[in-house]
């Protein structure tokens, strides 16, 4: 559990340039030296790596002490979270439409309720331009209680033109906010698995899909939002049901909007960054690489806001890794590697365990294939590191399958064993089991004794049989889509790099196209 000096040290450690700049010179209080306290435990705890009290205590006495830190650092921590506040909110469209209704409340119980009507009708505007219906609604609230007492010059056939003026109908809002909700447990589903489902989570996909698709033929929707959370809600659904073509139709519609649309990334960016994170999903495996790479570099991602830069670039990366790794474009892969490697530390701790599990794994795959297979070796532990019970079970599969490639490319014989007395005990107590595991796993374990590279090469052949024999499976589809351990199969059998092999076959592939 965090304590109240690890919250300070956090949040003030958290603070962009910018942030720090603004709170100095917005609450930097009185002039006078006992006022001027908390500023220079505000810079003592900004320059240290680690939180120590003894240290700040011995850099800043006599003025700070035992019996007063406690109240220092409650009062920096309150002002800090004002400053940000202020700074987050300094041209947010709906902070202002909170203001005012604020504004309106303090005008009307002082009986300037003429001055409240014009604030009223200003604010009702910006609310419905912005879709901020829940604004709407307490400043419908506030219209009855300003009707009841009202100033001489009011102009209520105006007002009530503007009050009756909905974008949308009640009941259209109703649909909205159950899609706004079946929309949450959807994202909550997509957490458990993206494949490698079983029945129960299955039946609950269609049942979500079924509710959103009589939605859609009740009402048309007129309102961003309503569009949103359908097109989303859709193009998940459809993306776990393995209709992948649908599903990213759907999510290109879903980007169109957001492009005609980009003040709403002022302060949603979290809904645009997850559209992103579906279409690095769909459209990778839809094999739109262009479309994707696009996207990504498109300008409109500019306006993602300071406090989601880390996880749009996160996602950013994921994308791009792929889509190099899939085309062969390694110089690529490797300076994108460096880049997250040199900023994943700062971005860690903004990062959900999600997001973090997949980005760790991304990195191993993409070192092992660059044959740093140390890196590799840390990045997939570290990826295993961030799993919780229920979460993306398939990727522990990957992740498990790839330490034990890993530890074989290292010729590590201590390693390798540990690895696979791992490996084997997690896939001997896991309830799903996959054929083309098993086989993998024991092609690994025979083949690293072995020291006749003919017997090596035909056990490798005979792996590659069995897989082919179960290609059908969706499961080990999706898997070999993560990584291509039949490409790799095939690399060892032709005794060339991995890297080699891939170049070799997208070369076969763009010679065939042309042919």
């Amino acid at each position: 559990m965090k304590t109240t000096s690890d919250l300070l040290w956090q949040l003030v450690r958290s603070l962009s340039s910018n942030e720090k700049l603004f709170f100095k010179r917005n609450f930097s209080g009185s002039n006078l030296p006992g006022h001027r306290i908390y500023l220079k435990l505000f810079d003592s705890i900004a320059s240290q790596k680690k939180y120590d009290e003894e240290m700040i205590l011995k850099k800043m006495a006599p003025a700070l002490h035992k019996k007063n830190i406690a109240s220092q650092k409650h009062y920096l921590y309150r002002q800090v979270c004002a400053s940000l506040l202020q700074y987050e909110n300094r041209d947010s469209v709906t902070h202002g439409i909170y203001n005012d209704i604020l504004l309106i409340r303090i005008y009307r119980k002082k009986g300037l309720l003429d001055e409240a009507h014009r604030l009223w009708k200003k604010a009702v505007i910006k609310a419905r331009q912005t879709e901020s219906f829940a604004f709407l609604n307490l400043l419908k609230n506030e219209f009855g209680k300003m009707i009841l007492f009202s100033g001489s010059h009011t102009r209520y056939d105006e007002l009530l033109s503007i009050f009756k003026s909905n974008i949308i109908s009640y009941d259209e809002y109703i649909e909205m906010i159950t899609l706004r909700d079946i929309y949450t447990e959807t994202l909550l589903l997509k957490r458990k698995a993206h494949f490698d489902m079983d029945e129960s989570l299955r039946d609950k996909i269609g049942g979500l899909l079924r509710l959103v698709i009589e939605t859609e033929m009740r009402y048309s929707g007129h309102s961003f939002w309503f569009h949103h959370y359908l097109w989303m809600n859709k193009a998940t659904l459809l993306y776990l049901e393995n209709d992948i073509d649908s599903s990213l139709a759907l999510l290109k519609q879903t980007w169109k909007e957001w492009k005609k649309n980009p003040d709403y990334l002022k302060t949603n960016s979290e809904y645009y960054i997850e559209l992103l994170y579906m279409i690095n999903y769909a459209g990778i495996l839809h094999g739109s690489y262009q479309y994707v790479e696009d996207i990504f570099n498109d300008s409109l991602n500019a306006m993602v806001g300071e406090a989601q830069r880390a996880n749009f670039e996160a996602i950013k990366y994921l994308a791009l890794n792929k889509i190099y790794n899939k085309t062969a474009r390694y110089t690529d892969v490797e300076k994108l590697v460096g880049f997250m490697k040199a900023k994943y530390k700062q971005w860690e701790p903004v990062l959900n365990a999600d997001l973090n599990r997949t980005l760790n794994l991304s990195l191993g795959i993409a070192s092992f294939v660059l044959e740093k297979y140390n890196d590799a070796f840390y990045f997939t532990k570290r990826g295993l590191a961030y799993f919780r019970d229920g979460a993306r079970e398939e990727h522990a599969s990957v992740a498990n399958l790839l330490l034990l490639l890993i530890t074989y490319s290292l010729n590590n014989a201590r390693l390798f064993d540990a690895q696979y007395r791992s490996t084997y005990f997690y896939f001997n107590k896991r309830q799903k089991k996959h054929p083309f595991e098993t086989a993998l796993v024991q092609c690994l374990h025979r083949t690293f004794y072995m020291k006749d590279p003919a017997g090596k090469k035909a056990y490798y052949q005979r792996t590659l049989s069995l897989l082919e024999k179960s290609k059908d499976d969706p499961v080990q589809q999706m898997m070999f889509n993560i990584f291509n351990y039949p490409g790799w199969l095939s690399s060892r059998i032709q005794r060339i790099p991995y890297r080699e092999f891939v170049r070799k076959n997208i070369s076969l592939t763009l010679t065939d196209q042309v042919a």
